[in-house]
């Protein structure tokens, strides 16, 4: 009979050790990786390098390219993305990259959409204008790590804008009708890529087709305390030839129809001298309502239909029309447009049609 040999443990614990440490090699290694991050028609393709030198040379090789540290941050990165303009202060857009032209200015953690980097300039897009920004204090993040971004959308007929902003901008809120159809998202800065907003580059130098009893009956309708000053808009529009409509519209934004702080306490409808940095103590005060309506209605016609910063006399955007010098809201032509639509679809539609 022969003797069994006795089977010893130690080979396959020192197997086992070298397994676990390879492991622990590999993962260690793979810690210490760079990684580069393509984006192509939504597609996402990952590559990882032991070096920085070499992962930078590979980004820089390629369009939509990110770069990412071990440990997750963004490096760098080439193509598209989004700029957020510094939250406490305005920022200037200007026509050229030599910054000797401006163009017009945006609020405070504004997201612009990058389009491309240059020496010590931004060329980004934003309602409507392509421009230049300067570099620095500009928050910069690449398409990669952009989880929400604003969009367009039809529904039942009307047009929506849903902004994302590091700030008050952000929010959802109607711009006009259209015949057009569509269940997409429209990812864009060009409204007109979406429908033809006609309220929103129609001319304010006109005749609304309502009179100072139905402007009143439509204030009432809203419980609003503007309640019988629709005198005070028809005689603006009478004397100052700018659509009462569209000042009716124009107080309700700014204001919230006169439930503002600033109307309660100073008349003041139309946010004069309400300046970002401290609205309600610089805002003017006026003796009367009226008072402000006229104020409103002859800086439209003096400084923005005629005048220094005549762009266009309608509530435009930021490539023409008032909302260029007007407001640091991007989209503040958008909103008083939706305004406009949201009154005169409750009095019949008859701006429309005079519009159409």
């Amino acid at each position: 009979m022969k003797r069994k040999k006795k089977r010893t443990i130690w080979p396959m614990v020192a197997t086992l050790s070298l397994a676990v440490a390879a492991f622990l090699w590999i993962q260690s290694g793979h810690e210490d990786m760079y990684t580069v991050e393509t984006m192509t028609n939504g597609d996402r393709v990952t590559r990882s390098f032991e070096s920085l030198a070499e992962a930078k040379r590979y980004m820089t090789s390629g369009k939509n390219r990110t770069l990412f540290s071990p440990s997750g941050e963004v490096l760098d990165f080439t193509g598209t993305g989004i700029v957020v303009t510094p939250s406490d202060a305005i920022t200037n857009l200007y026509e050229d990259e030599a910054f000797k032209k401006r163009q017009s200015y945006v609020a405070g953690g504004t997201r612009l959409q990058l389009i491309e980097r240059g020496n010590g300039h931004l060329k980004v897009r934003i309602s409507g204008a392509d421009v230049y920004v300067k570099s620095d204090q500009m928050a910069l993040f690449p398409e990669a790590v952009v989880e929400r971004r604003g969009y367009y959308e039809i529904r039942d007929g009307d047009v929506y804008h849903t902004v994302e902003a590091n700030a008050n901008l952000a929010g959802t809120f109607l711009v006009g009708p259209t015949k057009k159809r569509s269940d997409d998202r429209y990812y864009t800065e060009r409204i007109q890529d979406v429908f033809d907003s006609p309220y929103q580059f129609a001319s304010i130098r006109s005749s609304s087709p309502y009179t100072t009893k139905e402007f009143d009956q439509y204030l009432r309708s809203i419980d609003s305390p503007l309640a019988g000053e629709g005198k005070s808009f028809k005689r603006a529009e009478d004397t100052y030839g700018i659509n009462a409509l569209f000042l009716l519209a124009v107080a309700g934004h700014e204001s919230r129809f006169g439930t503002s702080d600033i109307a309660r306490e100073k008349r003041n409808l139309f946010g004069f001298r309400a300046t970002d940095d401290n609205p309600s103590e610089n805002a003017t005060m006026f003796k009367t309502i009226d008072a402000s309506v006229q104020a409103a209605a002859e800086l439209f016609a003096t400084k923005y239909v005629k005048g220094p910063y005549a762009r266009g006399d309608y509530p435009g955007n930021k490539q023409e029309g008032i909302n260029i010098f007007y407001a640091s809201d991007p989209y503040w032509g958008e909103k008083v447009a939706g305004t406009m639509y949201t009154i005169d679809r409750e009095l019949g539609l008859k701006q429309l049609k005079q519009i159409q």
